[in-house]
């Protein structure tokens, strides 16, 4: 175990005296935190993603693992998602290099990899399509201006 815990009655906390938590306890309903699912691979984790997130937008991501350009918009989505935004919005990558979601690309109309796409209760809103990757870095204004868009307020 880390250094700077320790088990006190059989609950660890820290060495402050803060309580681990683990999933939602102590946040208030109106401040839970935003989410960043794992990968998609086929239709049912996208379903059970889809369940998961509830009545908060999430944002697909459409990705290529291990592929730099990818990892570039994904990076910086990630961060703008879990640390730099004050709306509520969850994201989760979508991984088009399995074959189970190809389908997928055609249902969001993708067009491109990466891509970006807002989905609402299920349904695709919103798409984002950064500029050449290769050649450039992120905007990081435009990307984080296009999440919020699509974000809902606390």
């Amino acid at each position: 175990m880390f250094s700077s815990v320790w088990s006190k009655g059989g609950k660890k906390t820290f060495l402050n005296g803060t309580r681990f938590f683990f999933g939602r306890h102590g946040f208030s309903s109106s401040r839970l935190p935003n989410q960043t699912f794992l990968s998609i691979r086929n239709e049912n984790e996208l379903a059970n993603t889809l369940i998961a997130s509830g009545k908060t937008p999430i944002i697909l991501n459409f990705t290529v693992r291990n592929n730099a350009i990818c990892d570039k918009l994904t990076g910086a989505l990630n961060r703008i998602v879990m640390l730099e935004t004050d709306k509520r919005v969850n994201s989760v990558d979508v991984e088009t290099d399995f074959e189970e979601t190809n389908d997928f690309l055609v249902r969001f109309t993708v067009k491109d990899v990466p891509s970006l796409v807002a989905v609402r209760r299920g349904f695709p809103v919103d798409w984002y399509v950064p500029p050449d990757l290769g050649a450039r870095d992120i905007d990081w204004i435009d990307l984080k201006q296009w999440i919020e868009r699509n974000a809902d307020d606390r």
